[in-house]
C-alpha cells in the first residue's frame, strides 16, 4: 500500500466574514453561522480535533510518541478511520483509557481523569500536522513499531485484529505546543465511541512551538520509512 502525504483540509482562522453575492452566502463546509449585519454574515469556522487517550496526548507533546495507530470508533461505521484533516488539535479523552494498554514507563497516573460526561472543561494543549500517513496490513511490522508509541503490543494487536479487517492506519504526527493552551468548556458532541471532533474555540492566537527539534524529528521520519518500506 501507498503512502499518503498530508490529508483532508488544513486548520484556518476562527472567524470570517463572507460576503453577500446575488443574495445569497454560501458557507465552507465546517462552518457554522453567527449572524451579521448590512455587509455579510458571519460564520464560525469549527476547528477539527483529534480525539485521543489524555496519556497519549502527554506522550506526543513530550516526543515520546510521533505516530498514531488508528482503527476507528463504532460511530465511524463499516469504514473504520480516517484522516479527514492534515492540521487538527488533539483533544485529551479518558475514554476507554486504561493502564494495562499503555506501556509501563508512559506517564498514566498522572494522566487519570472522572467520566467524560462528567467533565466540565478539557484543557487544549497540542495541535498536530500529518506528515504521512500509511495503511498497514502486514502484522509483523507492529513490533517494529513499538519504540514510535506508548501502547502495549496486546493493544496494537488488538486494533490491528478489529472489524472491518486485518489492519491498522498509522501516521507520523508533527506534534506543536500551544502557547498559551486553550480551555474550553466540555460539550456532549466530543464524547462517544468516534476519532474526530469539532470545537468552536480560537486558536490563532497561539503560538505553535515543536515538541521536537527539526533534525530530531527528521531522524524519526527516516527510520520510520526504513521500518514501514
Amino acid at each position: 500500500m501507498g503512502w499518503f502525504v498530508g490529508a483532508g483540509r488544513k486548520i484556518r482562522a476562527n472567524r470570517l466574514l463572507l460576503m453577500e453575492a446575488d443574495g445569497e452566502v454560501k458557507p465552507e463546509r465546517g462552518c457554522v453561522r453567527l449572524g451579521g449585519g448590512p455587509a455579510g454574515r458571519y460564520f464560525a469556522r469549527m476547528w477539527p480535533a483529534l480525539k485521543e487517550w489524555d496519556v497519549v496526548c502527554e506522550a506526543l507533546g513530550s516526543g515520546r510518541q510521533v505516530i498514531v495507530i488508528r482503527k476507528g470508533g463504532i460511530a465511524e461505521g463499516g469504514g473504520g478511520f480516517r484522516f479527514e484533516h492534515e492540521e487538527f488539535v488533539l483533544l485529551p479523552t479518558f475514554f476507554h483509557q486504561q493502564a494495562e494498554r499503555v506501556v509501563p514507563d508512559a506517564d498514566f497516573a498522572a494522566r487519570q481523569g472522572g467520566e467524560e460526561g462528567e467533565r466540565e472543561s478539557v484543557e487544549i494543549r497540542h495541535a498536530a500536522t500529518v506528515v504521512w500517513h500509511k495503511p498497514v496490513t502486514d502484522r509483523g511490522l507492529l513490533s517494529k513499531l513499538q519504540a514510535y508509541h506508548i501502547l502495549t503490543a496486546e493493544e496494537a494487536e488488538s486494533r490491528f485484529d478489529q472489524k472491518p479487517g486485518p489492519g491498522v492506519q498509522v501516521a507520523l504526527l508533527r506534534v506543536y505546543r500551544l502557547d498559551p493552551p486553550r480551555r474550553i468548556a466540555w460539550q456532549k458532541s466530543f464524547g462517544g465511541c468516534r476519532s474526530w471532533a469539532e470545537m468552536d474555540a480560537d486558536f490563532d492566537t497561539c503560538t505553535r512551538v515543536s515538541v521536537l527539534s527539526d533534525e530530531r524529528f527528521a531522524e524519526l521520519e527516516r527510520e520510520l520509512r526504513a521500518l514501514l518500506g
